[in-house]
């Protein structure tokens, strides 16, 4: 236990000695830092941060990484999480809408008209094209709502996925 106890002290000992060296040897903080230059721009007017080279030589490459520091939760989409949404379908995201019937319609063209459950506990009536808040209805079949949802994770490569809502989801299971 004796030993175990010398040997981290003398560890420790070994990884302060060269820290306190190196702090006798560099310069006053105020005096080694030149005057902060202006950040590199390029043609467009942007701003040049991948490589910008630091006085002590220092210089970060992001390699294709995403910036640590943008916030996630952020909305992408140029949509505010905070603001007021339109009232009726247009302002329901579809995750919030349930599927609760489809009828054809009446002109038997072989075009539907889905019954959405809305989360207000009312029932709409929207054909393909209607905009929700966060997408559009693609298509609808006997069976099926499809819906193209906008993606507003900054992560994600693709800006849009697919969506379907089946009137019997025992029936997506199986599939």
């Amino acid at each position: 236990m004796m030993k175990m106890r010398l040997w981290s002290f003398a560890v420790s000992a070994l990884a302060v000695v060269p820290a306190l060296a190196v702090a006798q040897d560099a310069p006053p903080a105020a005096a080694a830092a030149p005057p902060a230059a202006p950040a590199p721009t390029s043609e467009a007017g942007e701003l040049n941060l991948a490589l910008e080279t630091r006085a002590d030589g220092y210089t970060y490459n992001p390699q294709g990484r995403r910036d640590p520091f943008i916030n996630l939760l952020k909305s992408v989409a140029g949509k505010p999480t905070d603001t007021i949404r339109p009232s009726g379908i247009a302002g329901f995201v579809i995750n919030e809408v349930h599927l609760r019937g489809i009828v054809e319609n009446p002109a038997g063209s072989g075009k539907y008209i889905a019954l959405l459950l809305g989360p207000d506990g009312k029932t709409y009536f929207p054909k393909v094209g209607q905009r929700l808040y966060d997408g559009v209805i693609t298509a609808i079949d006997a069976v099926t709502v499809y819906f193209r949802q906008e993606v507003t994770d900054p992560l994600s490569p693709e800006k849009t996925k697919e969506v379907k809502k089946m009137l019997y989801p025992t029936e997506e299971a199986r599939q």
